[in-house]
This record gives C-alpha cells, sequence and structure tokens, in this order.
C-alpha cells in the first residue's frame, strides 16, 4: 500500500469515468443510531474543508464499464455506512438510511486527460466537490481507463471511512470487478467473506454501561489531561501559528526503512521490551529534545475498535485514542525501554470511550483545531494485503488546513513509511523537515550498527 496526498498522487493520463448514485424518488429513512464520538466531532467541524480518504488500484486493460458498476454498486449495498448520510433537522444530525436495492449508478460522460497534473487536479476539486460530509452520497466512484493498464479509484468522506476502511474498499472491489468479469450474468456478491455493519457499532457504543469514576484507566486519562490545564497536547515545537490561527496544510511522504531494515530495527526493538511504534516513537522524543522542545513527548494515538471478525470486514470508522507520554533517555535503547511498557499501559488506556473522559473533566479545552497524534499502521494485516503491490494499491489523503502536526506511519511489504500533515508556514516547513530527518537518521542507525556487528 503505497500512502500519500493528493498533491503527490501521480496518475497516468488517461479517461475519467465518474458516476452518480441516483436516489430520485428514493425515500431514506430516519435512523435511531446517532454518530459515533469520531462522526460528531467530524461533522459538527465540517463548516471548513472536506476531509475525504481516497481508495485506489490498478486492474490489467481498458475499464470494463459493466463491471466497474456492478463493483461499486454491490460495494455499497455490502457496507451500511455507504447507504446512509446525515442531515441537519432543526440543528440536529440526522442518519439517514437508503435502502440498497432503491440505488442505481449513473455513468457520467467520460473526460480524456492527457496530462497526469490535469488528472489529478480535476480528481482532486470532484473529490472535494462530492465527498462532503453531510448529504448522500458522500463518495465518488470513479474509473481511469487507459488501453493496458487502467485504475479504479473512489473518495469518500472521513465519516465513512478509515484507513483500514481503504483496504477492505480495494479487496472488496478487486474481488467484485474480477468476479463480474468471470461470470457476468451470475457472480455473487455474497461469496466475499462476511462483513458487519459500522451502524451496528454505533448502536452498540449508546449500549455500553459507564465507566465507572474509580476505574484506574480513567483516572489515568484524566490526570494525562489534567497535566495539560485540559488542552489535548500539541506537538512542542513551534510551526508558525500561534492557537487561534491555522495555515494551508503541508504534506510530507518519505520512506523511513527499507524491508530488510525494517526487521532489523524492529527486532532491536523486541529485544529491548517494544514494538517497533514503540521504537519510532522513541526517537521522535529524541528529535524533539534535541531540537529544544523538552524531554516529554506528550500525544495521542490512534486506535482500531475492529474487535471482532465481522468488524475486520466492515467499511467504517473503527477508531478510537488513547494518550501516550514519552521520555527521552541519554540513546534510542534506552528511551525504547520506558517506551515499550508505557504504550503497553496506555493501549489499555483506550479501552476507555473519550466521551466518558471527555465528561469526568467538565470538557475539553481546545486552542486548536488539530490534535498532535502519531498513527501506525501494519497494512501487511490488512484485508488484501497479499495483492496491494501487484496491483498498486494506494491511500490517499485530501491536503486541506492546517495548525498542529500529525504523522501516520505505514508498514508494508516494501519497508516503513512516514506521512505527516502540518501548517505550511516557513517555520513549519523548516522544523518538520529537520525533525523528520532527525527521527529517521536515529531509526537508520540502528540497522546500520546491527550489520557491523
Amino acid at each position: 500500500m503505497q500512502v500519500t496526498t493528493i498533491d503527490r498522487f501521480a496518475p497516468e493520463p488517461g479517461e475519467l469515468v465518474t458516476w452518480a448514485v441516483d436516489t430520485e424518488g428514493r425515500v431514506p429513512v430516519a435512523s435511531p443510531v446517532p454518530p459515533s464520538f469520531n462522526q460528531s466531532v467530524h461533522l459538527g467541524g465540517a463548516e471548513g474543508a472536506t476531509v475525504w480518504l481516497a481508495a485506489a488500484f490498478d486492474i490489467d486493460g481498458p475499464v470494463d464499464l459493466k463491471a466497474a458498476e456492478y463493483a461499486y454498486r454491490a460495494l455499497i449495498a455490502r457496507h451500511g455506512t455507504l447507504h446512509s448520510s446525515f442531515t441537519r433537522h432543526g440543528g440536529e444530525i440526522v442518519r439517514e438510511v437508503f435502502d440498497p436495492d432503491d440505488l442505481t449508478l449513473v455513468e457520467r460522460p467520460p473526460l480524456r486527460l492527457d496530462s497526469g497534473a490535469a488528472l489529478r487536479q480535476r480528481l482532486w476539486s470532484d473529490f472535494d466537490a462530492a465527498c462532503g460530509p453531510f448529504g448522500f452520497p458522500a463518495y465518488l466512484p470513479a474509473a481511469i481507463s487507459r488501453p493496458d493498464r487502467s485504475t479504479l479509484i473512489c473518495a469518500f468522506d472521513h465519516s465513512h471511512v478509515d484507513a483500514w476502511s481503504i483496504s477492505i474498499i480495494i479487496d472488496d472491489l478487486h474481488s467484485l470487478y474480477h468476479g463480474f468479469l468471470a461470470e457476468p450474468g451470475g457472480f455473487d456478491a455474497d461469496h466475499l467473506p462476511m462483513s458487519g455493519n459500522f451502524l451496528d457499532f454505533c448502536a452498540a457504543e449508546t449500549l455500553r454501561p459507564p465507566t465507572g469514576p474509580g476505574d484506574p484507566r480513567l483516572r489515568e486519562w484524566v490526570r494525562f489531561l489534567d497535566a495539560r490545564d485540559g488542552t489535548p497536547p500539541s506537538f512542542p515545537l513551534d510551526l508558525g501559528v500561534a492557537p487561534g490561527e491555522s495555515a494551508p496544510q503541508g504534506a510530507d511522504v518519505r520512506p523511513v526503512l527499507d524491508a530488510g531494515a525494517t526487521a532489523l530495527f524492529e527486532a532491536h526493538c523486541r529485544r529491548n521490551g517494544a514494538s517497533l511504534f514503540a521504537g519510532v516513537l522513541s526517537a521522535m522524543a529524541g528529535a524533539t529534545r534535541a531540537m529544544g522542545g523538552g524531554p516529554e513527548l506528550a500525544l495521542l494515538f490512534p486506535m482500531h475498535t475492529r474487535h471482532d471478525e465481522p468488524a475486520r470486514r466492515a467499511v467504517g470508522w473503527f477508531t478510537t485514542n488513547a494518550p501516550l507520554s514519552v521520555v527521552a533517555g541519554l540513546d534510542l535503547t534506552e528511551t525504547m525501554r520506558r517506551t515499550g511498557p508505557a504504550l503497553r499501559a496506555a493501549v489499555r488506556l483506550g479501552e476507555i470511550p473519550i466521551p466518558e473522559v471527555v465528561g469526568a473533566i467538565g470538557g475539553l479545552r481546545q486552542e486548536r483545531s488539530d490534535v498532535f497524534m502519531v498513527s501506525y499502521v501494519d497494512y501487511r494485516a490488512l484485508p488484501g494485503a497479499g495483492r496491494h503491490d501487484a496491483v498498486r494499491a494506494h491511500h490517499v489523503s485530501n491536503v486541506t488546513t492546517a495548525d498542529d502536526a500529525q504523522f501516520w506511519l505505514s508498514r508494508t511489504e516494501s519497508g516503513l513509511a512516514i506521512r505527516s500533515r502540518f501548517p505550511d508556514t516557513a517555520t513549519g516547513r523548516s522544523v518538520i523537515s529537520d525533525f523528520l530527518s532527525e527521527v529517521i537518521d536515529a531509526v537508520a542507525r540502528v540497522p546500520s550498527e546491527v550489520r557491523c556487528r
């Protein structure tokens, strides 16, 4: 899986086809299932730029438009969140659900684009226009047809997908498309592995018994936030934007280690009681300290909530967050030995629903729209991972605005890479470039030293 941003996505020129989802004459049903916490936060801040994620992969030959239409329609029917939407009624956000049997796809006239840059820009503008959080649909199915090798690409508002979902979507679309090609009149989407429904997860959220106020995990959450005056953590180095200000988003995508070096680095982490993620976080704490940000790196990190088999195959926003403080030692290995146990303890804090945390401290005091966080996804373990390289699978994110730094670590068969999001100011660009260089240098020294022994 190649994790990138739309400004760096480089499709080959071709004929662009998009599909509209026709709902004319169809009336959705209001659902009693409220938005999840993540969805509520996302929808509450949805007045600005669109936040979407796209799944893209290659197929051989020109696009078979009937097979692509079948695959997209079956994907929508298969995943409950994709035939649901959000609307406002009297100041309240309401979820509405369409019967998937009522939905049809309407192919729009193709558009020939002979420049990769023009094609990227057209995709960017089309996705921005189509993938808003309110209204139906909040996504845009598309294809780029070429004589020898084509691309299926679909973008979704973030309220309906997470990183794991992107891998599921690619796997489902690949199976559905090629299944239709093999059996145009008889392929049954029910042959795919069983999938859960994200709306069921959202409903279950409302039925969960509350955590007791004496729960040590909740108390630890409160201590973490109280130490910061009830404010989520922010990146500790100056990025050139004051609280309350924002800037156009800067984006950086770069490799950290190749596959062999990643394995050596991970083995060193394991020998010192840490995971690969803990090892990189340790390097980040060391970089922060070296750049004058102090010895403690406080952050949030996302965790998936896919704890049963149906959820592992479901499209939706199955994530929560946990808090972590990484304290830099004198060298990377010493820091790893501290961070490993700290990260394992922090994972247990992620079991507490965020709304309960917010309630326990009487509400968050947010000085910035973004929250400093570091994410780690091992794409090798996700559905369809075995074909990611062969089909040139891409996870593409939008570029909008930013007022803090955020980092996404991705582990693939090719190794370890990092995507960064930050305010695109002169200070922000310089600081993040130096920070990433410090982190990568520290991580890369470990495999080099191991090889020299």
